[in-house]
């Protein structure tokens, strides 16, 4: 692990905890087991509050130490580093939002609550559009929500949601206690890797909503204030595939010196003295390099836009800076990444594919991972904007 993403400006040191985090995870993915153990551990240790301030009971990280965080948290289990995505990004609206509901929320992050998401939604609307069929109705003096979910990953591990709804031609966002009546989160994610992250279906019967239950609201057609809110949850995924990155390394250097042989034409009986397997290795730490370091710089830039913030929003050439970052990362290591879990086979040969191993995981990981958007519009999307200036979408979708 990284000398400097596991401790902040506190000097707590989490590599206890990441240990214990790290134990056993090829034998989950092996049994399909849901890391309920792991996810309420990380809570418990205040890895969940590390953006609060320390005067509320937080870490004080910077930004750029919490994607570090991420990463060692992804190098241990990514799975239970994709489950607070969603966590730490309300943590990000919290801290800039002035309402007594943000203040009770943070008390409870502060307390290792966790926060999941029910945002998006399988129809034939086009993602990003915000057209969402769950709605938030008036009923005497508090709202019903009615509505169905999907991709909400992490909810089947936290304590509350957050919900986003129509209200007529009104989005609200809603952060509600995941064990209300009317709420049914579903754990049906079918995904290839990812696979217990719970990302499957959350249902909304009538489940009772208070008006103080009720974060933001804003009109459909209302344009969107200057934020780097989405190239957060963006930069978050290539956090997670750092951290992978970071344990094919590992993987690849257990290979090497698990081996009894090589082959009779290898340049050295020895594998760990074979010119070719350390040219995998160093490949693979290098990719590993690239990626980390890419995700903390493009985190810098998420810094600068947060502490642009007046009155709740931020420098517009502040925000899009770091939403180009993120998109400029994304691009690079959707390819990178997938690449080096491909290479890591090379380093043990047919004996690698073995099921035991699960080394297969990292790919299907990685490729889960890069698919929540296409990297092409990405690519796209960054050459507009330096050919001709245009702005880069901004919803979360993008």
């Amino acid at each position: 692990m990284s000398d400097t993403n596991t401790q902040a400006a506190t000097g707590t040191d989490f590599t206890a905890l990441l240990a214990q985090v790290a134990d056993g995870v090829v034998q989950r993915e092996l049994d399909n087991v849901n890391p309920f153990d792991q996810v309420r551990l990380v809570a418990d240790s205040g890895y969940g509050k590390l953006r609060l301030p320390v005067d509320k009971g937080g870490q004080g990280y910077t930004l750029r130490q919490l994607f570090g965080a991420v990463i060692d948290l992804a190098a241990a289990d990514p799975i239970v580093a994709h489950i607070l995505r969603t966590h730490y990004w309300y943590i990000e609206d919290l801290l800039v939002t002035d309402s007594p509901l943000a203040t009770r929320l943070l008390d409870e992050a502060s307390a290792g609550k966790l926060f999941g998401n029910a945002t998006s939604e399988r129809t034939t609307k086009a993602a990003g559009d915000f057209e969402f069929t769950t709605t938030l109705a008036a009923q005497d003096d508090h709202f019903r929500l009615n509505g169905e979910k999907y991709y909400t990953t992490g909810t089947l591990f936290t304590d509350y949601v957050g919900v986003q709804a129509l209200k007529g031609t009104t989005l609200s966002q809603l952060i509600i206690p995941t064990d209300r009546e009317g709420v049914e989160i579903i754990d049906d994610w079918e995904g290839f890797g990812q696979r217990r992250t719970g990302s499957g279906t959350t249902r909304f019967t009538d489940a009772r909503v208070e008006a103080d239950e009720i974060l933001h609201e804003v009109e459909l057609d209302a344009a969107n204030p200057p934020s780097s809110q989405f190239a957060f949850v963006q930069l978050y995924l290539h956090a997670i595939v750092a951290g992978i990155l970071r344990r094919v390394v590992e993987d690849a250097k257990g290979l090497i010196e698990g081996r009894v042989r090589s082959f009779s034409h290898a340049q050295s009986p020895v594998p760990a003295e074979d010119p070719f397997l350390q040219q995998v290795v160093g490949e693979l730490a290098s990719y590993a390099f690239v990626a980390e370091s890419a995700v903390l710089v493009a985190a810098e830039s998420l810094d600068a836009a947060a502490d642009s913030t007046v009155n709740g929003v931020q420098d517009p050439e502040l925000a899009q800076a770091a939403a180009l970052a993120a998109s400029k990362v994304k691009v690079v290591l959707d390819d990178l990444g997938t690449r080096a879990a491909t290479v890591l086979f090379e380093a043990g040969g047919a004996s690698a594919s073995g099921r035991s191993k699960a080394l297969d995981r990292h790919w299907r990981n990685i490729r889960t991972a890069t698919l929540h958007n296409p990297a092409r519009l990405k690519a796209q999307a960054v050459g507009a904007n330096i050919l001709l200036g245009h702005q880069l979408p901004t919803n979360g979708y993008f």
